[in-house]
Formats: C-alpha cells, structure tokens, sequence
C-alpha cells in the first residue's frame, strides 16, 4: 500500500467510524446502526427500558472499542500484500518517535477490547448490578420503601416508560430525552443520565436560533436545559431540545421550568412575516383621509387597535420584465373605508397564500376581506400620520 493509498484508506476508515459512533440519517434509514444490528441481543426497549439500555450501552463499549484494532488488522493485511522495496521505502526508522508512536498506538488498541471485555464482565456478574447504571439507579432505592434496590427503581421506570403518556424527544441521532410521570431520562451511547421529577429543578439557561430559509421566514431554535437533582450522589446533567419540543416538555414535567431572562423565545414565522409586510408598506405612499370620514374606532378583526391602513391602488400592474399583466391578474380598486390595523391585514394576507411557497409570499396578492378587492402589498398604506 502506498502512502497515498495509506493516507485515503485512513481518512475513509475514520469518515466510517464516525458514521458508526454518530450515525447519520441515512445509516439510520439504512438499519446501519449497533442497535438495529444487535436488537435481537438488546431485547425491546419498551418492555424492559432499564435492560436494555444496560445491555445497550455495553455493546456500544465493545463495539466502538473494536474499531481501532480493526484499522490496523486491515492497515498491516493490505501493507504486507506489497513488496520489500516499499518496507524499504517507508518512512519510519526504525527508532525514530513516529515509529515508537505508532508501537504504542497498536499496543493500545490491541489492549483495550480485552480491558472493556473485562470490565462488561465485570458489570455483568450478580445480574448487572455493578453496571454503572445500575449502581446510578441504587442511588434513587430507600430501605423500608417499595423502592428497596436498583432492580425495584428499574421496574418503576420500565412501567412508566410503556405507558403512552410518556413523552420522549430525540435530541441527536445517539441522544434522546425520556420524560414519564416522575422520571426525567437522558439515553447517550455509553450512559444514561436519571433524575426524579420530585427532587429536580429545571432551568432553562440558554437558547440559539438559526436561520433555515431567510426568504421562508424558517428558522429553528435550541434550548439548553440544566436538570439539577438535589438527592445527594445524583449528578446534574444539560439537555438541548428544539424550541418546538418545548411545550410537551413543559406538559409533562410536574414543576414549573424556571426561563431565565436570558433565553427568549424566537418568533414564528407568522409574526416574523408581519414585521417584513409592515416594513415594506412603510415604503408605500400614506393614504389622506377624506375631510369630515370618520374612520371605525377599532380595527374590524381584533377589535384592539385603531385601524391604521387603507387598501388603496398603488400598484402599476406590470411583471418583472416591465410588460402590462392580464385583467385577470391585475390589482382592482378597494372602496372600503378604513376598518383593519396593519398585524391583521398582514395576518390576513398570510393565510390567503399558498403555506409551501413561503418565499414568494410578499410578491403574491390578496382579497380584501370585505370587497374582495384583489390588492398586492404595495396597495397597503399607512394612513396619515399613523405609521
């Protein structure tokens, strides 16, 4: 193997490990994923949730501690299929500290399938009960109480966890948050994080937003959440859910979540639209009331502001190429009185339009909700002195 050769198989074994430990979409459509490949061994995550987890985290261990020593089993096949004059070629010496890296490297991943071998035997003697979640879950067990060991505290769950009033958020491919009546679970590839609803605070420290479509008016948004138990041995722990997950968590939580002031919640994209529309109808020419035309004294649809638009012609009914559009298309002159305020008129537009071509929305038109008029948004106007 030449090191070109060597230098791409590298890269390509590392993009597959990757894909291995954080699988991707696709891998998991695919069924190309350690739990799908192994669930007859793991059992039914809604039957027996604690076991299998166990029995999950356990092969994950073993599996990923594997990929290593199998990148130097098929480096070393492929490198002694060449001849004596590319060994003689390499660019190790045979004392240098690359070479004596590379020893220590192949030593290491030849050492550590059998260290995690032993210690999943280790943690498998008695039933599991020296298993690091197992001894997480004898932390939540009191003598004297229905919950007298760790197996007592993993049925509870088990029998939450298949009731349907559970609510359970996947937050990455190899991370998923588990709510039920009193337990609030975190599943990773190597652990579970476990609290008790009663004895754990909730604060929503932070969020981030992010743009999918600018012209869509999509964006999604994350926030982070520490769960902070007070039982003593208990570790605090953080979960990022999607803004959107927010309420069902919220739901099925049984204390409130304390929101500090820093995490704001992002708009949607119907009020995102609203500030748009209302930003380009300020470019629009205002509209000057008739003398002695009373106006109506609140607005017709949320009967709160004071109506502050008129639907009036604007527009010059021609396409981008600067040609006359068609009657059936052109905007038509709207006699209505001033009756809408400018969020109801933009809300109003909003869902006249097509809900899949949201980035076209502002280049579309509408009907007046009373005459039907047909108007785009450069017919909306401020009236005088109302912007």
């Amino acid at each position: 193997m030449s090191h070109e050769s060597a230098i791409v198989f590298t890269i390509f074994y590392a993009l597959l490990c990757f894909c291995i430990v954080y699988p991707s979409t696709e891998f998991v459509s695919a069924g190309l994923t350690v739990d799908h490949v192994f669930s007859s061994t793991l059992g039914s995550e809604s039957m027996n949730f604690v076991q299998h987890h166990i029995r999950r985290t356990s092969l994950n261990l073993m599996v990923h501690s594997l990929l290593p020593v199998m990148y130097i089993r098929v480096y070393f096949l492929q490198f002694d299929q060449n001849d004596e004059e590319h060994r003689e070629g390499d660019v190790f010496d045979a004392y240098s500290p690359l070479q004596l890296a590379w020893k220590t490297l192949i030593v290491a991943a030849i050492l550590l399938p059998g260290l995690v071998a032993a210690a999943i035997y280790y943690w498998s003697r008695k039933g599991w009960e020296n298993h690091p979640i197992a001894k997480r879950l004898h932390k939540f067990s009191v003598q004297g109480h229905r919950l007298s060991d760790w197996k007592a505290v993993a049925a509870s769950i088990n029998d939450e966890f298949r009731r349907d009033d559970k609510v359970v958020i996947k937050m990455n491919p190899v991370s998923k948050l588990v709510v039920t009546e009193n337990w609030i679970i975190k599943t990773g590839p190597y652990w579970i994080n476990i609290a008790h609803q009663d004895d754990t605070a909730l604060i929503a420290y932070k969020s981030d937003t992010h743009d999918v479509s600018q012209e869509a008016f999509e964006t999604v948004q994350y926030v982070n959440i520490a769960v902070k138990p007070t039982r003593p041995g208990i570790r605090e722990f953080s979960i990022r859910i999607n803004a959107l997950d927010f309420k069902d968590l919220q739901d099925r939580i049984n204390r409130p979540i304390t929101i500090l002031s820093s995490v704001k919640f992002h708009r949607s994209m119907l009020e995102r639209f609203v500030d748009v529309f209302k930003e380009q109808v300020t470019q629009n020419p205002t509209y000057r009331p008739e003398a002695g035309v009373d106006g109506q004294d609140s607005c017709f649809a949320c009967m709160q502001a004071q109506p502050n638009i008129k639907i009036q012609k604007n527009c010059l009914d021609v396409d981008e190429a600067g040609d006359a559009l068609p009657e059936p298309r052109c905007c038509q002159t709207c006699n209505c009185r001033p009756m809408w305020c400018i969020d109801c008129v933009a809300k109003w537009f909003a869902s006249r339009q097509n809900q899949s071509e949201r980035e076209s929305w502002l280049q579309q038109k509408c009907t007046c909700p009373m005459c039907r008029a047909r108007f785009c948004i450069l017919d909306v106007s401020y009236i005088e002195g109302m912007a």
